[in-house]
Formats: structure tokens, C-alpha cells, sequence
């Protein structure tokens, strides 16, 4: 029984960020402009208005070409997409093992997998935030930190 139970709540544990991501995925293909306009905006850097003496040491990062940027927002949209998809495959998987009709080391390996594609999403935007200096802005960066974190701490209770 006690089986069971961890079986079950490892699937939570990778369908919360699977729902999460689920939505975000959806707005970015329904209203696209909500968030791609938000990536012209922190590939422009112009967090950095305020702040003349940055801008000069890095603002030759900045990009604010057009076709590159919704190029990069839909580059952003495909790995949510493939990360959403993981996860759901993964779920679906622990769903099975708790039943007996799956592996179990080949959910939790899917798992891994799906936990790991979110993070990277998560991670990439902090990388790419630190690149643009989006942080200067502030909004939007803690919950990038915290996505990491929560793709980190599910990887390892997954993994235990």
C-alpha cells in the first residue's frame, strides 16, 4: 500500500509543474502578445533606461531586431511546448507504475527527464535575463528563481 501511495504522489509531483506549464503554453499560443512583447522588451534591454552607466558596459547585448526577437519567442514557446509534453508523457507514466502496467524505473526516469526540460526552460530564462540584464527590472526574475528551484527540489525527491 505504501507503494502505491509514493507512486501516486510522484505523479503529483510531476503533473503540478506539467498543469503550470500547461497554461502557460496555452496563453503564449492564444495571446502571443502578452509575452512576446515582453521578450522584445528585455532583449532591447529597457529595464536599462534608468540606468546609464550599465547600459554603456552592456548595452551592446542588446537586440531589437524584429524578426530575431519573435524568432527567439517562438524558440521559447517550442522548448515550453516540448518540456509541457515530457512532462505529461512522464505523469501519464508514473500514473502507470502506480498500477503496475508501467515500469517504474521508466517513469522516473521520464521524470527526470520532463523535471529536468522544465527546469531548463526556467534556467535559461535567468541565464538569458542575467545576459540582458533584466534583473535591473526586477519583475518577472523571482518567478523564474522559483520554477528552477521547484523543477530542482522535484528532481530530487523524484530521484530519492
Amino acid at each position: 500500500m505504501a507503494d502505491l501511495v509514493f507512486d501516486v504522489l510522484r505523479c503529483i509531483l510531476v503533473a503540478l509543474p506539467a498543469a503550470w506549464l500547461s497554461l502557460g503554453v496555452l496563453d503564449n499560443i492564444l495571446h502571443p502578445s502578452i509575452n512576446r512583447d515582453e521578450v522584445a522588451r528585455v532583449l532591447a534591454m529597457a529595464s536599462l533606461a534608468d540606468y546609464p552607466e550599465v547600459e554603456a558596459c552592456v548595452g551592446h547585448r542588446r537586440i531589437e531586431n524584429a524578426a530575431v526577437t519573435l524568432w527567439l519567442f517562438r524558440l521559447i514557446v517550442a522548448g515550453e511546448l516540448a518540456a509541457t509534453f515530457l512532462l505529461w508523457l512522464a505523469a501519464a507514466a508514473l500514473a502507470g507504475a502506480a498500477w503496475g502496467v508501467v515500469d517504474d524505473n521508466l517513469a522516473r526516469t521520464l521524470g527526470l527527464i520532463g523535471l529536468l526540460a522544465f527546469t531548463g526552460v526556467w534556467s535559461a530564462f535567468l541565464i538569458g535575463g542575467q545576459w540582458f540584464y533584466y534583473w535591473y527590472g526586477a519583475h518577472g526574475q523571482q518567478t523564474h528563481l522559483l520554477a528552477t528551484l521547484w523543477g530542482i527540489a522535484s528532481m530530487a525527491v523524484l530521484a530519492a
